[in-house]
């Protein structure tokens, strides 16, 4: 039997095969995870007024956003506060400046069908201060504007590209504009009077009895 010269007449090793005990102990590669982004909560603004009312109240918290459901919200609010609890229920519902409108009508149809009931109702209501703006989204506005900026003045002569450079350059050196803050209104809802909320300055109350 011939064999092939220099191999010694032993099988050959196939290249890039290692054994399962090499591979368990060979060092794993950290995984390079990038930190999750934050986005700021919805009930961020309400933390603190949640939890100074939670411990002798049923707080029940509702955002109306654009997709929200008029006919969803006012069930749930109706709901919540005609179930039986050891503490007197509260709905706290909030928007943003956009949805306010839908959150007013959400209130007003609750404090009709409790009228039509014959139940007595308590509105509060607040403004309270949005999260500002991230850096992030203020970037990408940044980003946004410069693209359409150089798109439409495409065929522009050099004096406008001049001017263009010089406005980026200005806004390089110039500092960051500070956080844009706004305000929105959040309502509570309750069948009782809520002496906390009355107690604030800058809270105004409306009321019904049965």
């Amino acid at each position: 039997m011939s064999t092939t010269p220099g191999d010694g007449g032993r099988p050959k090793k196939r290249k890039g095969s290692r054994h399962p005990s090499d591979e368990a102990n060979a060092p794993k590669k950290a995984r390079s995870e990038e930190p999750p982004t934050t986005k700021p909560s919805l009930i961020g603004p309400h933390e603190a007024t949640i939890a100074e009312l939670q411990p002798k109240y049923d707080v029940l918290v509702a955002s109306v956003i654009s997709s929200t459901q008029i006919h969803k919200r006012i069930t749930q609010a109706l709901a919540h506060l005609g179930a039986s609890s050891e503490k007197p229920p509260v709905v706290l519902l909030h928007a943003r400046p956009a949805e306010v409108c839908k959150l007013a009508t959400i209130v007003e149809q609750c404090k009709r069908l409790l009228t039509k009931e014959g139940k007595a109702w308590y509105q509060y209501n607040e403004l309270f201060t949005l999260p500002p703006e991230t850096k992030n989204t203020r970037k990408t506005t940044d980003v946004v504007e410069e693209t359409v900026l150089d798109r439409d003045g495409a065929g522009d002569d050099s004096d406008d590209a001049a001017f263009e450079t010089m406005t980026r350059f200005e806004k390089a050196v110039a500092p960051p504009p500070p956080p844009r803050v706004a305000n929105s209104l959040r309502i509570f809802l309750s069948s009782q009077s809520i002496p906390e909320l009355k107690a604030k300055s800058g809270v105004t109350v409306q009321t019904a009895g049965p």
